[in-house]
């Protein structure tokens, strides 16, 4: 939906904080192609380059610094793509300035810090929400309604995967520990966000492995298996060592579910497949941006006073099983 040559109606108005990949690639054209977002302000330590990087939308005031952005009162909701140990921080302040805020995932680095920001949205009325685009795509809300409907019915088994390879960029911010890095935070986040949102609630138990480099440097790779009790388990591994790749399969005892692209499915006609006993059925997904969807969703619950799809409590509980497999493979992540 190309939208911004057009007049808005009363669109969201739209800060952004920092010239991060994912905003200026994905999230900030996406609000500016929204049929109700406007980028209204950037900030960045690289006025210059952030001019260059946003050119896309001439009217976005330009700040040198983040303060700036958050105490201009014509921001309404602040989208934050910051390396994962500022989220916290930088969420929490903008919060506490009334705005609304979309951060990227992981929201936080622990289950503790991410209630922390939940409080803070609470306390000051304002709607926070975890950037987990894929949820929004029209193939991963058919593929939940089939499990919701009992269609392959109970589901007992899980398994996704993300991997792609980062070995030739030793200087990548997702390698650096003090920047809250590593394979599960990254990428693995999605397979334990997806198991969650098709149990419908957290595992009881963990056991994980993951690979590092020597001593504190971040895990590359990881590989889980969650309990969910009776029967029902998770099997999800992540990887920056291995050719991209991303798979999600849903096993019940009538049937599966298999989705070849669930986490970044692109603005290309996607697929998933349900096979039941000798009967396949393929649902086809026209090209659509999952990243509009997202953005086009909170600013509509910014107007109507609505709380988003996605439900905080869902996000600390993934939050508290990134720490769970943190802690069964034995490994230190980065804990403030």
């Amino acid at each position: 939906m190309q939208t911004h040559g057009k007049a808005k109606e009363n669109p969201v108005r739209w800060g952004i904080l920092s010239a991060a990949n994912i905003g200026v690639k994905r999230v900030a054209p996406a609000i500016h192609n929204a049929s109700n977002g406007k980028i209204t302000a950037v900030a960045s330590r690289n006025p210059q380059r952030a001019r260059d990087l946003f050119a896309f939308a001439p009217d976005a005031r330009i700040y040198g610094n983040y303060e700036s952005l958050i105490k201009d009162p014509e921001i309404e909701a602040m989208y934050i793509p910051l390396p994962n140990s500022l989220h916290a921080e930088w969420a929490i302040k903008a919060l506490n300035a009334g705005k609304h805020v979309l951060c990227e995932k992981p929201l936080a680095t622990t289950a503790e810090q991410g209630a922390n920001i939940m409080q803070a949205a609470l306390s000051n009325r304002v709607l926070l929400m975890e950037a987990f685009m894929y949820r929004f795509h029209p193939q991963t809300i058919w593929t939940l309604e089939q499990v919701k409907a009992d269609k392959i019915g109970k589901v007992k088994l899980v398994k996704a995967s993300f991997a792609f390879d980062v070995r030739k960029r030793p200087h990548d911010i997702r390698l650096q520990s003090n920047l809250a890095g590593g394979s599960l935070m990254d990428v693995g986040c999605y397979p334990v966000n997806f198991c969650r949102a098709v149990f419908g609630r957290m595992p009881v138990t963990t056991t994980a492995r993951v690979s590092a480099s020597g001593a504190g440097e971040v895990e590359r790779a990881m590989n889980a298996i969650l309990d969910f009790e009776d029967g029902c388990f998770g099997l999800i591994d992540s990887s920056f060592e291995l050719p991209a790749r991303q798979v999600g399969e849903i096993i019940g005892e009538k049937g599966s579910i298999t989705v070849p692209m669930p986490f970044t499915p692109g603005v290309v006609e996607t697929e998933a497949r349900m096979t039941i006993g000798d009967q396949t059925i393929v649902q086809h997904f026209s090209a659509i941006d999952p990243y509009q969807l997202e953005v086009e969703h909170f600013a509509n619950c910014v107007r109507k006073g609505e709380q988003p799809e996605l439900d905080l409590v869902e996000t600390i509980e993934n939050l508290a099983t990134i720490e769970s497999i943190y802690r069964s493979a034995g490994h230190r992540w980065p804990l403030s």
